[in-house]
């Protein structure tokens, strides 16, 4: 990895990504807003597989309430962000 810190979006399209091949969707069937309970085929045990997948991916370890407080894609991804250090950009 280098030393350049990743852009947001490359945080979300690694996310995106992780979500949609546990889940065996597109990626581009999975939106910022989406529930992440409601997305096609998602139940807390794939959902949990998904945040230990980015765990590897980005070796870190994310806090358990943290992760059971991320309600949207958009959350999912600014918690990542949080955990590997790049600070989420502010509106």
């Amino acid at each position: 990895m280098t030393s350049e810190p990743l852009s947001r979006e490359e945080i979300a399209a690694s996310t995106i990504e992780c979500l949609a091949t546990e889940l065996e969707v597109s990626p581009s069937d999975i939106d910022l807003h989406d529930v992440l309970k409601g997305l096609p085929g998602a139940d807390s045990m794939k959902l949990l597989r998904v945040v230990s997948k980015l765990e590897r991916r980005w070796d870190a370890e994310f806090d358990d309430e943290a992760i059971f407080a991320a309600e949207t894609v958009d959350d999912l991804i600014t918690l990542v962000q949080k955990y590997i250090g790049e600070e989420p950009a502010t509106a």
